[in-house]
């Protein structure tokens, strides 16, 4: 899995200059399209055309709601940065540029987590964990507090912190048990935690169910990030399990991509076995 972002070859200032115009142009486009909405079903009302009332209210509404699922895509966009680019630096300061134009605040947590886990793939956990304790959301349910937490228990694996990562895990235990059996949110989250189960293990504990869970995941990964996390794990089982030349393979095969600072750290961590 070695392909680049849209993003890839923009410096972070290019990436959130084009993130404000598409934002500034859609805005525009949205506010057109409900302010012509709300006039012809003004227009239709006087008319006595409740039909067309109706229909035009609805264009309005419409209007709206696509345009907030539109941002909430292109935003989402910018992951591909770390994602597929494998670039925790970019990506961490375009969140900070995006954070310097919300004057009022209204992103600033979303963007403290982002730029945690930006910090966290530049094998910068201490940073990550700093970001992490300014987010405060007002719900209890906003829907962003799984991420914290999930960035929050890698951030602790890494800076060894096994109490505070525990108590992350417990965390996202109980906003797993507190999801609806069968919802997205449910399925999300047991899968995260079978997942901490296996990379928070101790490399010596795995056996032959881990390796499996390792190789599913590495197949159905949907970033390189993901990915090169699964066969790093799979060349550390092949290092320890005596099978040096599998190791060196997974490891071969990982360096002809990007690498996020703690892939690379790990990468040479698993060589340093062999």
């Amino acid at each position: 899995m070695n392909v680049r972002s849209r993003y890839f070859g923009q410096t972070p200032e290019q990436v959130a200059d084009g993130y404000f115009s598409w934002l500034f142009k859609a805005r525009i486009a949205a506010i057109a399209c409900i302010a012509g909405g709300c006039l012809m079903a003004i227009v239709s009302l006087r008319a006595g055309e409740a039909p067309g009332f109706f229909f035009f209210l609805l264009v309005a509404v419409a209007a709206s709601f696509v345009f907030k699922a539109q941002a909430s895509k292109r935003f989402l966009s910018l992951r591909e940065i770390l994602g597929s680019d494998c670039d925790p630096h970019a990506y961490g300061r375009v969140m900070e540029l995006i954070g310097r134009r919300d004057t009022r605040g209204r992103s600033a947590n979303v963007i403290a987590t982002e730029r945690a886990l930006a910090c966290y793939h530049a094998d910068r956990a201490l940073d990550a964990l700093r970001l992490l304790s300014q987010v405060s959301f007002s719900s209890p349910k906003n829907a962003y507090w799984p991420r914290v937490y999930l960035i929050e228990a890698m951030a602790r694996q890494a800076a060894g912190d096994t109490a505070g990562r525990n108590a992350a895990l417990a965390r996202l235990d109980a906003l797993r048990l507190a999801a609806k059996p069968d919802s997205a949110m449910r399925n999300v989250l047991d899968e995260c935690l079978v997942d901490y189960d296996v990379q928070f293990r101790a490399p010596a504990q795995w056996g032959e169910g881990e390796l499996a869970h390792m190789r599913a995941r590495a197949a159905t990964a949907d970033t390189r990030v993901t990915w090169v996390s699964w066969r790093l794990c799979e060349a550390e089982y092949a290092a320890l399990h005596g099978q040096a030349d599998e190791a060196r393979m997974l490891l071969d095969a990982v360096e002809e991509g990007p690498l996020t600072p703690v892939a690379a750290a790990r990468v040479s961590r698993v060589r340093a076995l062999l």
